[in-house]
């Protein structure tokens, strides 16, 4: 419990999250090339080793991924991929392998691979996936030039050699792994130019935003307020819950409910706390007044949503 009631916003999210089960595979194209791939729901990345190629999310603009660039997925949607524009208007329709042999080639079987990258998927705990999913934008594409970009190279190439050649420890390793990526993907701080309108990266990337989740993540339970919150950033009530919306994406209060009902959904499914426990550790003066907070954000009461666990996934 003590990893997820830390200071450390990233830490304790990441270890909310616990990413685990990695595959990851190789996949080329040679040619003119595209291909269609449908909802997929689960994070992703990618890293591009050589070529380059276009990428597409949903029905969302075209951009260019180039050797060294890292994309991070949270949640798959359906995306186009394609050597080029003109080709990504008729794309190939594919369904996701998630078989681990083998290499995925697109376009021309026999030439030598123009484009070459490496692809994997893992999972979230479906109790908590939606509150990083939800303060994230649909992709994070950290550039060959941007801080980390080489660290995020090194990491996905140490996953791929664990899944390739397996060794005593190998999923100990992969979790570790993982857990350093989601990290180095989140610490990623995005120009003026490209930042995301509102979410984590955004906040995070703030001064003053950044205090108050250091803030609420340090100390979940305390009785907060956005009086209190703004006196402790250095600004005043109105200014504060008007830029923390428009950062973040949801108003102060909003975003320490939402952090609460998560530790208060991971307690209840893996460390079988009694409601008042729970209640205590997230800052509820009673068990009663916890179930009726987490029943109105949850959809379910606490005892129900203990009893069916992982079989719930909320949306």
């Amino acid at each position: 419990m003590r990893d997820r009631l830390n200071a450390d916003p990233l830490a304790s999210i990441v270890a909310l999250l616990r990413p685990r089960t990695v595959l990851s595979k190789f996949v080329s194209g040679a040619g003119s090339w595209a291909v269609q791939y449908p909802n997929y729901g689960q994070p992703s990345f990618c890293l591009m080793l050589k070529g380059s190629c276009w990428l597409s999310l949903d029905s969302a603009e075209p951009f260019l991924m180039e050797p060294g660039d890292y994309v991070l997925l949270p949640a798959t949607p359906g995306f186009r991929m394609g050597s080029d524009l003109e080709a990504m208007d008729r794309p190939t329709m594919r369904i996701a392998d998630a078989s681990p042999a083998g290499e995925i080639r697109h376009g021309t079987q026999g030439d030598e691979a123009a484009v070459r990258m490496l692809g994997g998927y893992f999972l979230f705990d479906p109790t908590s996936a939606p509150l990083l999913v939800g303060l994230l934008p649909t992709v994070v594409h950290i550039k060959a030039a941007d801080s980390g970009a080489a660290r995020l190279t090194w990491i996905a190439r140490a996953i791929d050699e664990e899944n390739t050649t397996p060794r005593p420890g190998g999923d100990a390793i992969l979790t570790r792994l993982v857990e350093i990526m989601l990290i180095e993907a989140l610490r990623w701080r995005p120009t003026q130019d490209d930042a995301p309108i509102s979410g984590l990266l955004a906040g995070l990337a703030n001064a003053r935003m950044a205090d108050a989740l250091r803030l609420i993540h340090e100390d979940v339970a305390r009785r907060w307020t956005i009086e209190v919150l703004a006196k402790k950033v250095g600004m005043s009530r109105a200014a504060f819950a008007a830029r923390f919306t428009q950062i973040l994406g949801v108003p102060p209060m909003e975003y320490v409910l939402r952090w609460r009902m998560a530790l208060a959904k991971d307690m209840l499914w893996h460390d079988g706390l009694s409601l008042g426990e729970v209640a205590h550790a997230i800052g509820y003066q009673s068990a009663s007044a916890f179930s009726t907070a987490f029943s109105r954000s949850v959809g379910l009461s606490p005892s129900t949503f203990a009893r069916t666990g992982r079989t719930y996934a909320p949306a």
